[in-house]
């Protein structure tokens, strides 16, 4: 097999393969060995086996062949002979413990201090580490250095036996005169390492042999007393303290032994350190003593002992916060009254101004809070910012403590120091109850805070929260005060919210509908102008005379209020060009719909030939070429779009009555009635629909039976082709498909018209459609996809009209009608303004013409394809059609009327396309259908298999099995992968590597793919002709160039990596958190975490900048960017980023992170 890590194949012998070889000395074969030592030119030479070179000799000192090693010693082969990455035999042997082969290969002059290559650990090392007792004593017999270090961690071997907990290794080691305080690299000693995992009597024997029990290891400071506190080891502390050992010896954050029992609540090791005279008020570097720690964790049998030890109970941190502050804070009542009873002080500030019972009102401690009370703590002392404890308590809802602290004499109407009062924040946070119990104590309700000099029943209308302005109406709030910033009154606002209740209780109270603001606007006026129509009856039925300028005429037509939003100086042709290079910029061009429409052919490709069905077909916007996205055309689809993908379901065929020209007797024919055929038994969901993601888009599966023919076609009929403006040559393909039926078949969905529900199918046209959307010039769509985002975003959206019932597919059949009735000449750019008004106005009249009493089921126009067959709002019952049909009627008019600044918020949407255009195309990242497929053996391998190759290859990763088959199979599997998948082939090489602790390899692996880089799509320039985008160019790009390194896979339980170190494995696949069982794999990231995690990059923050800087970084690429950033600052804001474009992040990662962040914080303030 060719191994990992491409090392050349050694010569193998004419008589024994080499493989035979290996497995003699391994299974202990004497004739086999004896056989290959007669005829090997070389008894020294080396064979791969497991990914490095090793000789016989050494395969079978691992495994314990005593007979096999006495031959080769016999053959005087080399006993020090070192493997590929210079391990030798004695190494083997001590590793493994085979005391015997250890004896005899230092009988044969073996080297007991030989070191490999990759730790620079030496066979005593090996050995002590294991605990392999018999062979340490050899080898130490034998005159082995017993303070012989590890290279990568400066390990001892007396250090390792410590850590492992071999007591009889570490009695022969300092029995052999082995150093007790030799330090690895951090500084920490043998005793420190035993004192930390716990191991007493390891710990008694190196006091015994003299060790520093006052050594500090040089990360943090820590002493062996230290550690052994931290972890609760009392018998330990103990053994340590009668050794007289320093019990005050600080870390460098100035944690003391004493400081870290108690912050860990060990009260045994906290009374040893007590009695052995342990500083009870030494202070860590931020103030922090061991009773103030020990009351923020709620230590309560601790800060007994500290304060019996007369601890200092106000000694305060340098913020100011005393140990009753903080068992205050975190609700630790019992701790709380064991300071109030030590004469803790209870009105002590922090530097911030905040008291204990200020922080217990805050946090909503009751019981805490009581105690204060009790204790005479001062209820109105206020912070620097002027809050006041029943301030922060009103604040937050905690109405018990509100009330306590009332009865306590609070001070109700106290302000802070920009004017707010308990009453306000109570308010603006809809604490009705507080509301109410603050005005029972005779709160104000008229004071005004000072920086807008708005009241608290202007605070309470803004967030909409009706019992409270009821309260404080009641209660007298003045009702027609204004604000001083915009003049407005509590109505104004309750107006310009909707909140119709609010205004109906505030009219009710005789509020002025007159007032204006400053800048002239009436509740009347921001009512009409943001379609509140409940508020403006209510304001029309308490004024009859209101000024027509402003509201709506008696017809619920709007009048010209948009004219004060917009300013009308830019003329239709002005904005038609802005829109166009806008839209132009963006990608909505014809080349680059053709491009989209091509990538969706192949990817209909991929999907076929993997599930070698060629009756799947990929439809809606992806396929169609325009509309998959509203903010660029770049490939990516956006989050709230889909791509829908069609499966024809065979031995189903339908025979609509009338039309079926089938000469077969026996056929069954079904009536056909607006655009359905009657067929019972079937439900009526034509999708199943999936939700998408930023790194997979939602899917809509439907499945579909053939009909044998179309139905008559609308815009085929002569009457209409006499007077259409569709190109002859599209209407000449439509009519082919039709008359065809086989590339572009007639088919019925389940779904049915309104009240039909199981009684029948629909037909589709999604062909036909698809066809005349494919043939949309750059004006046709880009007028289809501002109108698409009319409707997605501004009528439909909850941001917008939030008017539900017009949905795109009533765009899709605008956009047909505006190009079968549009004249060629007029689609112009200058035009393009003008065509969208027109199109407006077209579905604003087929909507209004539809708006009649008889319309039950919410018909709103004709289908463009089908004859006779009406279209219906979406998701709309028919109790409310009429209702929301003369809605959407009055919506299409204001956004007509309002389409300019329309426009322009739509152009400040869009998102220009970088200078190289690239188009974004990864099938294995968006393949609709992740069902796994069984690995064949074809060769080459074909461009549909990569995927199901990729996944098993990640399916054998997470297995156990490192057997010699399995590291074989696995390399063969990797090396099929082609070229187009470099970067996917070479981080599953890395990652096989890493698993099978071939580590260098690894890193060689890695660091010779620094300077590649993957494909980020294809690059297609704006002028580039539409005839240049087809399916044999994507087929193209995506086989000449490292294009494959997205994927998403589906498999029952997360693929854990073992293997890998906690952060990689935490990244690496990414869950999908709406889309269970699936997982993303951006091989690139990885390429780029493996490179970070080895250090094979020299700059590596430049290389994380890099990332962070691109555009196009996924959610895995930027969270690998914010794993290893090595600013804490720089690694948030990565995050944040993640958030803005709305990434779920899964809560193992959030909390790898946080850890990471602590880390980072840490190091700061180790290094401030």
């Amino acid at each position: 097999m060719q191994p990992f890590g491409n090392a050349e194949q050694l010569h193998r012998s004419a008589l024994i393969s080499d493989r035979e070889v290996l497995l003699a000395a391994k299974t202990g074969d004497v004739e086999v060995i004896c056989r290959y030592l007669q005829s090997a030119q070389n008894i020294n030479r080396q064979i791969l086996w497991n990914g490095q070179t090793i000789s016989p000799l050494h395969l079978a000192s691992m495994v314990g062949n005593i007979s096999i090693v006495e031959i080769f010693i016999r053959q005087q082969v080399d006993v020090d002979i070192q493997s590929g990455s210079g391990i030798s035999p004695l190494h083997f042997a001590s590793e493994a413990g085979h005391q015997k082969i250890v004896e005899l290969l230092v009988k044969a002059q073996a080297d007991v201090n030989i070191k490999d290559e990759i730790y620079c650990s030496a066979p005593l090392w090996v050995a002590a580490q294991n605990g392999h007792l018999s062979v340490v004593k050899e080898l130490i017999k034998s005159f082995a250095n017993v303070d012989s270090q590890e290279q990568k961690t400066g390990c001892s071997p007396l250090y390792s036996s410590s850590q492992n907990g071999h007591l009889h290794v570490v009695n022969a080691l300092i029995k052999a005169k082995a150093d007790v305080n030799l330090e690895r690299c951090s500084g920490a000693s043998p005793l420190y390492i035993a004192c930390e995992n716990g191991y007493y009597q390891i710990v008694k024997s190196l006091i015994n042999a003299r060790a520093n029990t006052n050594l500090q290891e040089s990360v943090n400071g820590s002493t062996p007393l230290y550690i052994a506190a931290q972890n609760g080891h009392h018998q330990i502390v103990d053994l340590l303290i009668n050794s007289k050992i320093e019990v005050n010896l600080q870390t460098k954050r100035g944690f003391s032994p004493l400081c870290i029992a108690a912050q860990k609540g060990h009260p045994q090791v906290v009374s040893s350190l007590i009695k052995a005279e342990a500083d009870v008020n030494q202070q860590e570097i931020r103030g922090g003593s061991p009773l103030l720690i020990a009351s923020q964790n709620g230590h309560h049998k601790v800060v007994a002992l500290l304060i019996n030890a007369k601890a200092d109970v106000n000694l305060q941190q340098v913020t100011g916060e005393s140990p009753l502050f903080l068992a205050a804070q975190n609700g630790h009542l019992q701790v709380t009254l064991e300071l109030i009873k030590a004469q803790s002080d209870v009105n002590l500030q922090s530097v911030d101004g905040c008291t204990p019972i200020f922080i217990a009102s805050r946090q909503g401690h009751l019981r805490i809070v009581d105690s204060l009370i009790d204790a005479q703590a001062d209820v109105n002392l206020q912070e620097v910012r002027g809050f006041s404890s029943l301030y922060v308590s009103a604040e937050n809802g905690h109405l018990e403590v509100v009330n306590s602290l009332i009865k306590a004499q609070a001070d109700v109407n106290l302000q802070e120091n920009d004017g707010y009062t308990p009453l306000y924040v109570a308010s603006q946070n809809g604490h009705d109850q507080v509301v109410k119990s603050l005005i029972r104590a005779n709160a104000n309700v008229n004071l005004l805070e000072k920086a807008n000099g708005s009241s608290p029943l202007h605070i309470a209308t803004q967030g909409g929260h009706l019992g409270i302005v009821n309260t404080l109406i009641r209660a007298g709030a003045e009702i027609n005060i204004q604000e001083k910033v915009e003049g407005s009154t509590p109505l104004y606002i309750a107006s310009q919210n909707g909140y119709h209740q609010i205004v109906d209780s505030l009219l009710k109270a005789r509020a002025d509908i007159k007032i204006q603001t400053y800048n002239g606007f009436s509740p009347l006026h921001v009512a009409s102008k943001n379609n509140h129509q409940r508020v403006v009856d209510l304001l029309l039925k308490a004024q009859s005379e209101v000024n027509k300028e402003m509201v709506r005429d008696e017809q619920g037509q709007r009048c010209g209020v948009h004219e004060l939003a917009f300013s009308a100086a830019s003329s239709d042709q002005t904005l038609s060009q802005n829109l166009h290079s806008a839209l132009t910029e963006s990608g909505f061009v014809e080349s680059r719909a053709k491009l989209q429409m091509a990538a969706a052919d192949v990817l209909q490709d991929v999907l076929r030939k993997r599930l070698n069905n060629d009756d799947i077909f990929v439809v809606g916007s992806f396929s169609e070429g325009w509309g998959n996205n509203l903010q660029c055309l770049d490939g990516r689809t956006d989050i709230q779009s889909d791509i829908d993908v069609m499966t024809l379901l065979s031995g189903r065929l339908h025979h609509p009555l009338g039309f079926c020209q089938c000469d077969d007797a026996t056929i069954v024919k079904q009536a056909y009635k607006n655009g359905h055929i009657n067929a019972p038994g079937f439900a009526s969901n034509p999708a199943l629909p999936s939700y998408g993601t930023a790194l997979r888009p939602a899917l809509d599966q439907v499945d579909a039976a053939r009909l044998c023919c179309y139905p008559t076609i609308a815009p085929l009929q002569q009457q209409r082709i006499s007077k259409s403006h569709i190109p002859k040559l599209v209407l000449s393909s439509l009519q082919d498909d039709v008359s065809s039926n086989y590339f572009s078949p007639c088919h019925v969905v389940n779904a049915a018209s309104p009240g039909q529900g199981g009684y029948e199918l629909r037909v589709s046209t999604s062909f036909l459609e698809k066809r005349m959307l494919r043939s949309l010039t750059t004006l046709q769509g880009q007028l289809f996809v501002t109108l698409k985002y009319l409707v997605k975003k501004v009528i439909c959206h909850t941001d917008g009209f939030n008017l539900q019932g017009v949905k795109p597919y009533h765009v899709k059949t605008t956009t047909f009608r505006m190009v079968e009735e549009t004249p060629p000449e007029q689609w112009k750019p200058d035009n393009l303004v003008i065509l969208v008004r027109r199109a407006l106005q077209m579905l604003h009249d087929s909507a209004e013409s539809n708006c009649k009493p008889d319309n039950a089921h919410g018909r709103i126009m004709e289908h463009f394809f089908l004859s006779d067959t009406a279209l219906y709002l979406k998701g709309v019952n028919r109790n409310e059609s009429e209702q929301i049909l003369s809605r959407i009627v009055s919506t299409l008019k204001a956004v007509i009327e309002e389409l300019p600044q329309l426009l322009v918020q739509f152009i400040g949407s869009l998102t220009p396309i970088n200078e190289s255009g690239k188009f974004h195309f990864h099938p294995f990242q968006i393949l609709p259908n992740l069902t796994p497929r069984l690995t064949v053996k074809s060769d080459p391998l074909k461009y549909e298999e990569i995927y199901d190759v990729v996944r098993e290859c990640l399916q054998r990763l997470t297995k156990d099995d490192c057997s010699l088959q399995s590291q074989e199979n696995l390399a063969l599997l990797i090396s099929r992968l082609p070229d187009c998948a470099f970067t996917t082939r070479e981080a599953l090489k890395a990652l096989a590597c890493i698993k099978f602790g071939y580590q260098k390899t690894a890193e060689r692996i890695v660091s010779h793919c620094r300077g590649h880089s993957v494909s980020r799509g294809i690059a297609w320039w704006a002028k580039k002709p539409s005839a240049a985008a087809n399916f044999d160019v994507v087929w193209q790009y995506l086989r000449s160039h490292d294009s494959t390194w997205k994927f998403c896979f589906q498999f029952d339980e997360r693929p854990v990596f073992k293997f890998l170190p906690v952060t990689l494995a935490a990244l690496f696949p990414l869950q999908l958190m709406n889309k269970p069982g699936c997982f993303f794999i951006n091989s690139e990231a990885l390429m780029l975490a493996l490179n970070l995690e080895l250090r094979t990059i020299g700059d590596f923050q430049s290389k994380i900048a890099e990332v962070t800087q691109r555009e196009d970084a996924d959610d895995l690429e930027l969270l690998t960017a914010a794993m290893f950033a090595s600013d804490i600052h720089e690694s948030k804001l990565v995050f944040n980023r993640l958030v803005r474009q709305s990434s779920q992040i899964p809560a193992t990662i959030q909390a790898v992170l946080k850890r990471r962040w602590n880390e980072l914080t840490e190091l700061s303030n180790n290094q401030k």
